[in-house]
């Protein structure tokens, strides 16, 4: 199924409208003929047909890019064919402006040559309100926006493509005017100063960044200043120099209140790291990769981490944003999750973290890790102590916690090395004493004296 909409709101040409039936919400794709080439398919199919009439070729301008694009982002999670009701606004600075929207719906995941900005175009000129929009001679600009999609419709799995094409005659203001005070303004918003460096040293509004979405903002906290684009936010203060910041990485830092947060201003751009990246600010770091989003780590969790080998070792990419906790902070990981508190900052992991995790983690008896984990013990074991008590861990006894008045008269008979052996249940509470199964015997404790019962020998020692 082929279907077209044109716009054309300030000539007064009546909207022809094709609907497409509602359905749940789609799912991107990424296109087999990539995006830019697409959109390089369409504006030179739209400029070959418009010097077939005489008409100037149109240029790409990145406020209708932006705007077509959203739309096609919007159009594409089902909602129906339908105009931008926003044009007006979005495309103020245009004195005249238009929109035509195709799509294409496939019965495949098989283009079968449906899935490219050629085919747009062809469908525009077969319809004489689309060929009148995209040959007219007023029109100087244009922005292409495009998305392709899968989802159930129908009772059936539906593969579709959407294009958008925004058009606009000469702006009202100029795209770009340099200023007697030395800033630039950019459809009329001036950029200056440092701001103004980074975002030129970023391709200014050609760039990832792309036009300037208000003027300068403050001065902020400690004498700074930030402005918002398109595509990001640029920021600077003194203290921390100008630097980029966009996507989910702003967003995670925005959440957290901007410079005003504990996150401060960012220090430098955001940098590659294996499976993602990431971006210092100064008073931390924020991390991103596709299956964790974008998490801020700071103080003593981010040194834990780092500590671990970052991103490269066995906890891999944080999971959530170091948060506060009654007496410390944690921040969990793919791998396990670092905590810190009284005793230092630790990283917890596998059966041992799991084990902890059933006892309460920092709020149970075993209360917050006070070492490293460590392994390396006897028949294969690990452990690794906290404010509490232990966690033991070994393949034949399995992993349990040990609570700090089993785990002293433990420790008096050799740990692991000892009589006793590992741990081979979680300690339980029997008639007002705490008893726990050793491999090797038995540990009660009862009023803070420990009773210990080995296998192999039949009487029963005193441990204090």
């Amino acid at each position: 199924m082929l279907a077209a909409l044109v716009a054309l709101p300030c000539a007064g040409v009546a909207e022809v409208v094709t609907a497409v039936p509602a359905a749940a919400a789609a799912q991107v794709l990424q296109p087999v003929v990539p995006a830019a080439t697409q959109q390089q398919q369409i504006l030179d199919g739209l400029n070959r047909e418009r010097a077939a009439v005489g008409a100037p070729a149109l240029t790409l301008d990145p406020t209708l890019e932006t705007v077509a694009q959203d739309w096609a982002d919007v159009l594409g999670q089902g909602d129906g064919m339908k105009h931008n009701p926003n044009l007006q606004t979005l495309l103020s600075d245009f004195p005249q402006w238009g929109e035509i929207v195709a799509t294409a719906d496939m019965g495949n995941a098989d283009t079968h040559g449906l899935e490219n900005g050629d085919l747009a175009v062809d469908t525009w000129m077969k319809s004489d309100p689309h060929r009148a929009v995209l040959q007219d001679a007023k029109y100087t600009n244009v922005g292409v926006g495009l998305v392709y999609t899968t989802l159930w419709s129908g009772g059936r799995t539906v593969w579709r493509s959407y294009w958008v094409a925004d058009f606009g005659s000469s702006r009202r203001t100029p795209l770009v005017a340099q200023n007697s005070d030395g800033s630039r303004s950019y459809a009329g918003v001036p950029v200056k100063g440092a701001i103004l460096q980074t975002y030129t040293a970023a391709g200014a509004n050609g760039g990832y960044l792309g036009l300037p979405m208000g003027r300068e903002l403050g001065p902020l906290r400690g004498g700074g200043f930030g402005q918002h684009f398109a595509g990001g936010s640029v920021y600077w203060s003194a203290a921390s120099g100008a630097a980029t910041v966009r996507g989910a990485l702003r967003d995670r830092w925005a959440s957290l209140g901007w410079e005003n947060g504990w996150l401060g201003y960012p220090t430098g751009a955001e940098f590659a790291v294996r499976g993602g990246v990431a971006q210092r600010f100064q008073g931390g770091t924020v991390y991103w990769s596709p299956a964790t989003g974008a998490q801020a780590l700071g103080g003593a969790v981010l040194a834990g981490y780092g500590a671990a080998g970052w991103e490269n070792g066995s906890l891999g990419f944080p999971t959530t944003t170091a948060a506060s906790l009654r007496a410390g902070s944690f921040a969990h990981f793919q791998g396990g999750s670092v905590y810190s508190g009284p005793a230092g900052t630790f990283a917890v992991t596998g059966p041992v973290r799991t084990a902890w995790a059933a006892q309460g983690w920092e709020n149970g008896v075993l209360g917050y890790p006070s070492s490293a984990a460590f392994g390396g013990l006897v028949g294969g074991g690990s452990g690794q102590h906290f404010t509490g008590g232990s966690v033991y861990s070994s393949p034949a006894s399995g992993t349990h916690a040990v609570p700090a008045a089993v785990r002293d008269a433990w420790a008096a008979r050799g740990w692991e090395a000892g009589a006793l052996g590992y741990p081979v249940s979680d300690a339980r509470t029997v008639g007002g004493s705490v008893v726990q199964d050793f491999q090797g015997g038995q540990v009660t404790v009862r009023s803070g004296a420990a009773q210990v019962r080995t296998l192999s020998v039949a009487r029963v020692e005193r441990a204090r």
